[in-house]
């Protein structure tokens, strides 16, 4: 699996989703990169979702991408911090 995340083309900041303009210098164009391997900063466990009724819980994690973005995942297993 990859994750796309989008550099500016003019000052090179890093986001996820793609934006608008860039935070960094106001530029509108972006070029596609590799969002590369992500290290797990924090968990959570969402046990009550709205309209979920009698569903699982589910574990999501904070995911620092190798390109910077953070972006969050469901995960299927319990992991710890710093985990790739």
């Amino acid at each position: 699996m990859s994750l796309t995340a989008f550099e500016c083309m003019r000052c090179g900041v890093t986001v996820f989703p793609r934006r608008y303009f860039c935070r960094g210098c106001g530029a509108a164009q972006w070029s596609e990169v590799d969002a590369g391997e992500g290290t797990i900063d924090e968990t959570t466990l969402v046990q009550h979702r709205a309209g979920a009724g009698g569903r699982p819980p589910t574990l999501l994690a904070t995911v620092i991408t190798g390109a910077g973005p953070a972006v969050i995942a469901k995960l299927e297993a319990p992991a710890m911090r710093g985990e790739r």
